[in-house]
């Protein structure tokens, strides 16, 4: 019986190798990082709630070891961030404490990233499919109806259908715990809170991809200052009636030089690239350079409400934006 299987049985099964499902399948590109995390949607410290994931855990392990904020920077020095909320939650009250305390906690144990229903479907397929029918069951059983529907029309696919008896709770738990370790929350105090990401995780998943191909517009229109009406209109019928108007108006737009010239050499080097879809890709690129400052974990939640190939891109753009 292998280390899944185990579980459904009943059995606690921790295994030394990473599970299939923490793999991103057979396409290229940069892996997401199998961490379990989530909260429910409790308000967390603002100290806290902008760290990057790890920064959380590094200050719920301080906080568990009442260590104060001197002794956190000599034992972790890159970690200015935590050190600055350990030291601000050191001047709240002690049930502030005990409140980010809980909240850390919950975000850590939590069986599925938060908001997992608003991930891309075809993100939760992929972890689902390399998967065999009884996790599958188990795994989706207590999750929202979106994710419901994943599995289900998988296991149709597989001329299965769902089990009528539930397998325990806690199995279930563990089981959402291993096959969804590589995403990162979407919403709760787990999710991003910079001001680039942090409006992408309240819009619906069509609205995200628009946003990233307004974005392109956007930004190919910020290449065009100062060019002559026509070429402004001709790149502007070329991306065509939904995003043309995005374009004309960033065109129009006074702005310093500095911005047109970065739009202009991100745009030359997504002319080399020749992309099929130009507003989406330049839009990725975009939005990669402004996503590093918020930390990785932002620009994963982001790739998580794309489709996995312009996901995948994001996240292969942020990597070289920020070497």
């Amino acid at each position: 019986m292998g280390g899944a299987e185990a579980v459904i049985a009943g059995r606690k099964v921790y295994s030394a190798r990473r599970p299939r499902a923490s793999q991103l399948g057979s396409s290229p590109g940069p892996r997401l990082q199998p961490d379990p995390r989530s909260t429910d949607d409790a308000p967390v410290h603002p100290a806290v709630a902008a760290l990057p994931f790890a920064d959380k855990g590094l200050v719920l392990g301080a906080l568990v070891a009442h260590m104060p904020p001197e002794a956190f920077a000599a034992r972790f020095p890159g970690a200015a961030g935590g050190q600055a909320a350990l030291a601000a939650l050191a001047s709240e009250t002690r049930t502030t404490r005990a409140s980010t305390l809980a909240e850390l906690l919950a975000l850590v144990r939590a069986p599925v990233p938060a908001g997992i229903e608003r991930i891309h479907p075809d993100w939760l397929r992929e972890r689902l499919a390399a998967e065999p029918s009884p996790v599958v069951q188990a795994v989706s059983q207590a999750l929202p109806p979106e994710v419901r529907q994943i599995a289900d029309a998988l296991l149709s696919e597989r001329g299965e259908s769902r089990a009528p008896t539930p397998v325990p709770a806690t199995a279930a738990a563990e089981l959402g715990r291993r096959v969804f370790a590589a995403l990162v929350p979407v919403a709760g105090p787990g999710a991003p809170a910079g001001p680039e990401a942090a409006p992408l995780m309240a819009l619906p998943l069509a609205a995200v991809a628009e946003a990233v191909e307004l974005r392109g517009a956007f930004t190919l229109g910020v290449s065009l200052r100062g060019a002559p009406g026509e070429v402004v209109g001709r790149a502007a019928a070329n991306l065509g009636d939904r995003l043309a108007g995005a374009l004309v108006e960033a065109a129009a737009k006074t702005g310093p030089a500095q911005a047109r010239d970065a739009a202009r050499r991100l745009v030359e080097r997504v002319a080399g690239e020749r992309p099929s879809d130009l507003a989406a890709h330049l839009g990725a690129r975009a939005l990669a350079v402004a996503l590093v400052p918020e930390g990785r974990d932002a620009t994963q939640a982001v790739a998580q409400r794309l489709a996995p190939p312009l996901g995948r891109r994001l996240l292969a753009f942020a990597a070289e934006a920020e070497g």
